[in-house]
Parts: structure tokens; C-alpha cells; sequence
């Protein structure tokens, strides 16, 4: 049978350790069986499960009995980035055992050590373990201080079962070396997504609220990070974010200033003074590098050496922000950013909670737009309701004319003035919920073009030209006298061009795309699922 073309290209294969012992080499896109146990391992597993492994290059001229020699030989070869001299010297590790931990190739560079993939031989997995830079090359040994930071590091991060941060497995020492194995993110660090662009809103906005909920949470247990930077934040392939390397960690109700530091440009003005690392110094940081992640580029860039220069970069560079601001990134961003890099750390946040609310409050909602049919549900749904409300006053009101002193001079223009009591009662619902009825039962929601809820001033207009017929049709019998000759031709033609206004508005959503109407069109809105009401309505079923 000829072969394709395809058959003489590269194939690209990974290393599977099943669970059982059994080493495969499989396509990532296929997956396969292993002939050991049974255990079907799909595509998903291999990208998912800790167990996938360093692509091999498997050559099309290689045999059956020539990869199984290199699988038996525990010799595989690994397909390394570009090499340097420093990753060189790393690799010269890799095969080495620590603990029960095989290292296989570096991964980078932490705060206190040098970062290899590694295969847990007990669990048959893959984990990412830290060695001190120190105990790395011959002839190096680790100081007590280094053990012991290494140590606290672990500690620090061992206590934290949490989602968004690197969970700690094991901590040890191997030829004088010490080193902790750690969670292996299927992922990056930020700080490669900062060396060519920055992030899109809608993804810097998940990390910010994944990151924000760590820090909390770590906070809640006395613990300070101490060196938050893109490159000790890790992004999964699914997004999730993950904070990582606690070895500048501290206790936050600890005096003692054993351990402090950080990386230059994200450390915050009052620790290059010689303070004690805060929440504050931490937030700072953080805003550093959410700035960075969201212009490409750093707030205050330090130079020199020495820490007098680093104090008076910070004192000469005010913060700037791109003129004019990116349209795709709500105004309220530029709100956190100013304050999360104040000067002062009294202007900054004083609780991870008062930062996380305003985090949430920039989350984008659901891109999802809401179809034509519920919308025209809704808005039958807010009129209704309005009329209704508007007929039971106006009776209300003719039966009790009397009581009221209808008969008075400018009372009975008073009277007719209350019939708006249910429209601006309607008004003032959406200028402070941001919401309506309609809307609100038919899980629907008004968002700007950043995904977020309209300012009320912006949402209140747009519900006027929405709830025009209303306004018109009330309005008439308080705009036109009854007395008059023209008065009964000009009600009917007023009442009929807002009919026709409202018809064109339903044709306008039925041709545009996304189902947009005419208001939104004008002020910039989109009408989308709420899922987050749709979210809680499925828990409580």
C-alpha cells in the first residue's frame, strides 16, 4: 500500500507513564491503549492528566524495536527550546534523582532556585521540582538561611489548599541540595505573555480575580507573598490562574524582617525605605504587574543598581496612562490601577476584600446575546406592568377627585401629572438596579460594550427611548389641552407615529446583527444572557 506525503513529515509523539507502570508512546491527537492494564488514555487525558509527558521526536524512519531499545534504556530524547549557556549547565541535572523524583528537563528560573519538569516515580506522574540555584554546578552547597528559605517557602505554600494557587507535595534534601516538588501547571508563566503583547480585558480580568482570591485567601492565614510578579503567575490552558513561589513569603503579623525582598521593579516605594513587607507592598506589586499585563509595558522602570537610585526613579516618575484610553478597556480599570500603585500606601487598599469587590465589579458578563423573542418578552413584560400601574392610579385618582379637590385650579394638572408616578418610579429602577422586571425574568441584561452594566445616568436614558410609547401616550392627554379644535387630530397623530417608532424599532432588531435595536445603537449596549442568574437558578433546582 503507497504511503502519503504525510507519512514523510516529522510526526511529533509524547511519553505516557500509565499508572500502572507502562511507558507508551502516543500521538497527542489519537491517544491510544495500554497493553498492560487496559487504561484507554483519550487525547484529553494526555492534555489534562499530570502524566503526559516531554514530546519525543519520533522520526519516520524509525523502527518498533528502536524506540522501545530507547524506552527500555530510560534514554529519550528530549526536544529542547534554543540553548543558552545557564540552561546548559541545568540540563546537566536531568536524569538525576532527588527523592523519588527523576528530573527531566529545566523549566525556568524562581525566586530562590532553578525550576525542572520531573517524573514522581511513586505516582507515576510528572511535578515540577525546585532546587536551590546554589545547590546547582559542582562544588555548591546551600547556607543554612538558603535551606531555611527554602524551607519556609514550602511550608508557606504546603498550607494552601485553594484553586488558584501551586499546591505543594513533598519537601527534601538530596546530596546536600534541598528541593520541594510542587504542582506542574499545564500551562505558562504571564511573564511570557508580556514579552510580546498584552492581554486581552476579558482574560486579564479572570486572572486579576483568580489572583486577587489567592492572595485573600493566603492573607487569611497570615500569609504575605512577598514577590508577586508575571512570572510567578501561572496560566493554565484553560485559564485558570495560579499564583506560585512563596520564598519572599511572610508571616503578616510577624515583626521580624528575616526573608524580605522582591524583584526590583515591582517593589513598592515604602520597602525600598527599609518598612516591613504589608498587604499593601503585595498590592502595589500586584498593580504593578497588572499594568504591565495590560499595556505591555511597566508603570516605573528602575535603573542603576543601588536602591538611592530605585527611590528616586519612584519619586520622579508619576503614573501615566496611554492617551487616550483604549476604548476596549472599561474606564473603571484605569479607577483600580491608580489606586492599587499609589505612593503612599495609605491611598492604596487597605483589604483584599475592597479590592476584590472592585475586581468583580470590571468582571465582563456573558457575551452570549439574548435572542429577539425573549427581549420582545421583556419589553411586553416592562410595558404591562407600566400601564398597569398607570390605569389603577388614574382610576384611583377619579374616584377620589373630590377627596383630592379636583375641581381647584391647577389641581386637577397635578392629578394628571401623577399618572408619570409609574414611569419615573420605572426610570429610577433602572438608573439604581441597572435592571428591570422584564429583564430580570426573562434572564436577560443590558451590558455596555466592555460586557459590564451601563452607567445609571447612560441605562436611564436609553430606558426612555425604550419605554417611548409609554412617555407619548401618557404624555398626550398632559402635553395637548382637551379644548381646542386641533386637540383630537393631533393626539391620534402623535399616538400613531410612536406606534410606528416602536414597529420600526422590532423590524430594526429582527435585520441587525445580534438582535441590536435602535437604542442600542445609540448608546452602545448589548442585551446578553444573564448567566449569572442563570447560574443561580440551576443550584437552587
Amino acid at each position: 500500500m503507497p504511503k502519503d506525503d504525510t507519512s514523510k513529515q516529522p510526526q511529533r509523539s509524547v511519553l505516557y507513564h500509565c499508572t500502572c507502570g507502562n511507558q507508551l508512546v502516543l500521538n497527542p491527537n489519537i491517544g491510544g491503549l495500554c497493553q498492560t492494564c487496559g487504561r484507554n488514555v483519550s487525547p484529553k487525558l494526555l492534555d489534562k492528566d499530570l502524566g503526559v509527558t516531554v514530546p519525543l521526536e519520533v522520526t519516520h524512519n524509525q523502527t518498533d524495536s528502536t524506540t522501545e531499545k530507547s524506552l527500555n534504556s530510560d534514554s529519550f530524547a528530549v526536544i529542547p527550546p534554543a540553548e543558552t549557556e545557564e540552561q546548559i549547565d541545568a540540563e546537566n541535572l536531568c536524569g538525576s534523582m532527588f527523592g523519588h523524583f527523576q528530573l527531566v528537563s529545566p523549566l525556568g528560573k524562581g525566586g530562590v532556585g532553578q525550576i525542572y519538569r520531573a517524573f514522581d516515580t511513586s505516582l507515576k506522574r510528572y511535578v515540577a521540582v525546585k532546587l536551590l540555584r546554589s545547590g546547582i554546578g559542582e562544588g555548591a552547597a546551600s547556607s543554612d538561611k538558603e535551606v531555611e528559605k527554602l524551607q519556609q517557602e514550602a511550608i508557606s505554600q504546603a498550607r494552601f489548599t485553594h484553586p488558584n494557587i501551586v499546591t505543594i507535595y513533598y519537601v527534601g534534601q538530596q546530596n546536600e541540595t534541598p528541593f520541594l516538588a510542587m504542582e506542574l501547571v499545564n500551562g505558562e508563566p504571564l511573564s511570557q505573555r508580556t514579552e510580546t503583547q498584552s492581554m486581552p480585558f476579558t482574560d486579564l480580568a479572570r486572572v486579576a480575580l483568580d489572583i486577587v482570591t489567592a492572595l485573600d485567601y493566603a492573607f487569611e492565614l497570615d500569609i504575605i507573598h512577598g514577590d508577586i510578579k508575571p512570572s510567578n503567575l501561572l496560566i493554565s490552558r484553560d485559564g485558570t490562574a495560579k499564583l506560585s513561589d512563596f520564598g519572599m513569603a511572610r508571616s503578616a503579623s510577624s515583626n521580624s524582617d528575616r526573608l524580605s525582598g522582591g524583584t526590583p521593579n515591582y517593589i513598592s516605594p515604602e520597602l525600598l525605605n527599609g518598612e516591613l513587607p504589608s498587604i499593601q507592598s503585595d498590592i502595589y506589586a500586584l498593580g504593578v504587574t497588572f499594568y504591565e499585563l495590560t499595556f505591555g509595558e511597566l508603570p516605573v522602570s528602575l535603573n542603576g543598581t543601588h536602591i538611592p537610585d530605585w527611590i528616586e526613579a519612584h519619586k520622579n516618575k508619576k503614573l501615566e496612562f496611554p492617551t487616550p484610553w483604549p476604548q476596549h478597556i472599561p474606564e473603571a480599570w484605569r479607577a483600580i490601577l491608580t489606586k492599587m500603585l499609589s505612593k503612599d500606601p495609605a491611598d492604596r487598599y487597605q483589604s483584599y476584600d475592597e479590592l476584590l469587590d472592585e475586581v468583580k465589579a470590571v468582571q465582563p458578563s456573558s457575551k452570549i446575546s439574548a435572542r429577539f423573542f425573549p427581549r420582545l418578552i421583556a419589553a411586553a413584560i416592562d410595558t404591562a406592568t407600566v400601564f398597569s400601574l398607570a390605569i389603577t392610579l388614574e382610576v384611583a385618582l377619579m374616584s377620589n377627585s373630590q377627596l383630592f379637590g379636583g375641581e381647584r385650579p391647577g389641581m386637577s394638572f397635578l392629578l394628571e401629572a401623577l399618572k408619570f408616578v409609574p414611569l419615573l418610579a420605572y426610570t429610577c429602577s433602572i438608573y439604581f438596579w441597572r435592571q428591570s422586571i422584564g429583564r430580570s425574568l426573562m434572564h436577560i441584561r443590558v451590558v455596555n460594550q466592555h460586557g459590564l452594566a451601563p452607567r445609571g445616568s447612560r441605562i436611564a436614558l436609553r430606558s426612555l427611548l425604550r419605554m417611548q410609547f409609554p412617555w407619548i401616550f401618557i404624555s398626550v392627554g398632559l402635553i395637548i389641552p382637551d379644548a381646542g379644535a386641533t386637540a383630537p387630530l393631533f393626539q391620534p397623530v402623535l399616538w400613531a407615529a410612536s406606534l410606528i417608532f416602536l414597529m420600526f424599532d422590532i423590524i430594526f432588531m429582527l435585520f441587525t446583527r445580534k438582535s441590536r435595536s435602535i437604542h442600542d445603537t445609540i448608546f452602545k449596549t448589548q442585551v446578553v444572557l444573564d448567566t449569572a442568574d442563570l447560574n443561580r437558578l440551576s443550584k437552587k433546582r
